[in-house]
């Protein structure tokens, strides 16, 4: 059932309509407003929840019904509405019926054949199971693509909110949005689950730095690397010297004493050059013998040999090896500047290792210097990894300065390349993280499973369709409506002929002549509210499984069709499930209002709601949906009504300005069909009438007289009012004056009259 009207908006006439203070609806609802106040346009929202569609005329417009079942329809789900709606209004009308043509096919169940009923009825219990289930299917498919809806769009914020502070300049991330997301995540679908699209914490920083827009100039570099052969070389040549020992009559006590025999050798060498024969040292005589055994033991050969050491020793301080130069840290992009750091350290480490064994060399070579004639000693070969070592720092080195060109030569791509790695990351954590693969999974599987089910039902539908086409019967359908339009009208001319090739129905009179023209309205209106009545039961449909909405069903009628309209409403449309009435005829609403009044009674919890539906007179003018007032739910007449409503705004201190305009509508029709009984021969022309009311009064002066009458006159149109005039500005401000006025002239016509009238409404 429906329960309330929570809102309409831009909605024909009802502009921003929201229900506060108006009760929900019942089983039965019967609304009340005049011509030009909504009626319509509130039934046109009945049928577009029927059609499951918007309304063509009212294509942007908004709405929110509420339901007992806690689903609210809107502008944006009502195809997916449910309930079981007929409306008669007057596109009912123009969509089933063409006066000039055929009114559309009845098909009604033959009740004879009991198998096929059966099988139908079966069908329809097995299809609303389905239905069902298909339906919580959809709702759960629709939960889960809006679970990753909501996913795509606060993922796409976090990766924004991740790039766009590295660079500030980059539209795209800048920008980025659920709709780019999506894309990435399509065009990237199967790099997202490779464990390499996932980066540590350190790596992460290193793109962050190398993502910034900060470009730099090319770094030269010149790779200096070592060769093993050189030292291999130099070891041997070293080896060489330290085995060879040069053949000498030697003197064995300067052969065991080095700092004797190089003081010795230096002694000798300066005793020859300034040729002296006495030891500066002791003062005595060295003899001849003593000269020549020491020059037998430092021979010419010693000194060649010993000036090959010496010679081999300034060699060898050549091949200690120098850090070389190298770019400045802060040449470099920021992420390689850690990595070229960690190459030069580990170059300087190498270097320093291979010195030290270089030294090693160099001390024994010192020792051989020291004493030619030592022949046990030996150097170590320098290890090959200290020099691949070196060698690698250097080659890291130039990989990090090359890396570093290569984003300087293609600096956009690069960096461009960059984000995207960590937009991958990003994005396949957040994937991860969400269960995302799991969800799709569990979409492909219900839309497979939704589809099935989908193609299951609209082959039941088909069965229906054919099981019902067997059972109903376009005969029948003319038979019911015959009758039912017979009894209506009280007499029997009219009737409708079912026209195979046509496909519909055609309006007979006196069973010979094809109706084309000449229908009156009253018997137009009665065809079409017929044939709504007879159409309520087609398909076998069940009334107390309907929601049945009936907007002005009479309007040119006799008495005698008011009431049989009001007759048929009650004998069709009681069991509904629910009852919508909508009208502008006070008679009908007070038959409509004794009936439904008398359900409150008898039912222990209220299950009839009265409403009225009013315009404003502003432009454009707007309309809304209100309580029915104690007034119209207990006046017998249009006429107390109207009285009972100026008499309230008469004694109100203030007008709304809406108020001012239904005050001038109300007196004017108050006075018009005051007069039009108590001036029967003026009835339908309200100047004469006034003037004749004005004939017979004596206490009402001009001036009150010329204000009623300007005042009925200016603000009882929905023209608009010329607001400029001094006189219609004054009038405007006294209108519960003039109110009063009228009142007082309705006592002075017939003051027995009025006072009966102020009892009545009291």
């Amino acid at each position: 059932m429906l329960t309330s009207i929570k809102y309409l908006k831009r909605y024909g006439i009802f502009h921003d309509y929201s229900n506060e203070g108006v009760e929900d609806f019942g089983k039965f609802n019967l609304f009340y407003g005049w011509n030009g106040s909504g009626k319509s346009t509130l039934s046109d929202v009945f049928r577009s929840i029927e059609n499951k569609t918007l309304s063509a005329k009212f294509s942007s417009a908004k709405f929110q019904i509420s339901t007992d079942s806690n689903i609210d329809i809107t502008h944006l789900n009502i195809s997916d509405a449910d309930q079981n709606i007929h409306t008669f209004n007057d596109d009912f009308v123009d969509e089933n019926i063409s006066w000039n043509g055929v009114v559309k096919s009845i098909l009604l169940i033959d009740k004879t054949k009991i198998e096929e009923r059966q099988k139908l009825e079966d069908i329809k219990q097995q299809k609303k199971s389905y239905d069902e289930k298909y339906k919580i299917q959809r709702e759960e498919l629709a939960e889960l693509n809006q679970t990753i809806s909501d996913f795509f769009t606060q993922s796409a914020r976090a990766i924004k909110h991740s790039l766009q502070t590295i660079d500030t300049n980059d539209n795209y991330y800048l920008n980025y949005n659920k709709t780019k997301f999506e894309k990435f995540i399509e065009r990237y679908n199967h790099e997202t689950t490779l464990d390499t699209s996932f980066l540590d914490d350190e790596k992460i920083a290193e793109l962050i730095k190398a993502a910034r827009p900060n470009h730099k100039p090319l770094i030269t570099f010149s790779q200096q690397n070592i060769t093993e052969k050189n030292l291999t070389k130099t070891k041997k040549d070293l080896d060489g010297l330290l085995n060879t020992s040069i053949v000498s009559q030697t003197i064995q006590h300067l052969v065991d004493h080095n700092d004797i025999r190089s003081w010795v050798e230096t002694g000798l060498d300066v005793h020859i050059r300034h040729k002296l024969n006495q030891c500066e040292f002791c003062g005595n005589i060295i003899s001849e013998d003593r000269i020549k055994r020491l020059e037998l033991h430092f021979s010419q050969d010693y000194k060649d040999f010993k000036d090959r050491l010496i010679k081999a020793k300034a060699y060898l301080q050549s091949q200690y090896i120098q850090l070389p130069a190298l770019p400045a840290k802060n040449d470099f992009y920021e992420e390689y500047i850690t990595k070229f750091s960690d190459a030069e350290r580990k170059l300087e480490n190498n270097i320093e290792a291979i010195n030290n064994e270089i030294l090693k060399w160099d001390d024994i070579l010192q020792k051989k210097i020291e004493n030619q004639l030592e022949t046990g000693l030996s150097i170590q070969a320098i290890s090959q990894s200290l020099i691949k070592n070196y060698n690698d720092a250097m080659s890291s080195m130039k990989y990090i300065v090359d890396k570093h060109n290569h984003k300087s030569v293609n600096f956009h791509k690069e960096t461009e390349k960059v984000k995207k790695s960590l937009e991958l990351h990003y994005a396949a954590s957040l994937l991860k993280n969400s269960d995302h693969y799991k969800k799709i999974e569990k979409i492909s599987e219900l839309t497979q499973a939704n589809n099935d089910l989908e193609h299951i039902i609209k082959h039941q539908d088909s069965e229906i369709k054919a099981l019902e086409d067997s059972l109903s019967n376009e005969g029948l359908g003319a038979e019911k409506f015959n009758h039912s339009l017979q009894s209506f009208l009280g007499r029997g001319e009219l009737t409708l002929r079912f026209n195979k090739t046509k496909k519909g129905y055609e309006i007979i009179r006196d069973n010979s002549e094809t109706v084309q023209h000449g229908l009156s309205e009253g018997e137009k209106k009665a065809i079409a509210f017929i044939y709504f009545i007879t159409k309520l039961q087609e398909h076998d449909n069940k009334i107390e499984k309907t929601v049945v909405v009936i907007d002005d069903p009479i309007s040119s009628f006799d008495s005698n069709h008011l009431f049989n309209a009001y007759s048929f409403i009650k004998k069709y449309c009681g069991d509904a499930k629910q009852l919508f009435v909508l009208t502008h005829n006070f008679t009908f609403f007070k038959l409509i209002r004794g009936w439904l009044s008398r359900k409150n009674k008898k039912d222990d919890k209220k299950i009839t709601n009265f409403y009225v539906i009013e315009a404003d007179n502003t432009s454009p003018r707007t309309a809304s949906l209100f309580n029915a007032s104690d007034a119209l739910k207990l006046y017998n007449s249009e006429y107390h009504y109207i009285f009972s409503k100026l008499s309230n705004l008469k004694n109100q201190s203030t007008l709304k300005t809406d108020d001012h305009f239904l005050a001038a509508n109300l007196s004017r029709k108050l006075l018009e069909a005051f007069l039009s009984f108590k001036f029967p021969k003026s009835r339908g022309n309200f100047a004469n009438l006034f003037n004749d009311a004005i004939e017979a009064s004596h206490n009402l002066d001009n001036e009150k007289k010329d204000k009623i009458l300007k005042f009925i006159n200016q603000y009882s149109h929905y023209g608009l009012i010329e607001t400029d005039e001094d006189i219609v500005e004054n009038i405007f401000g006294e209108s519960t004056e003039i109110i009063t006025d009228i009142f007082d002239w309705i006592e002075e016509l017939d003051e027995r009259h009025f006072n009966e009238m102020i009892e009545s409404i009291s």
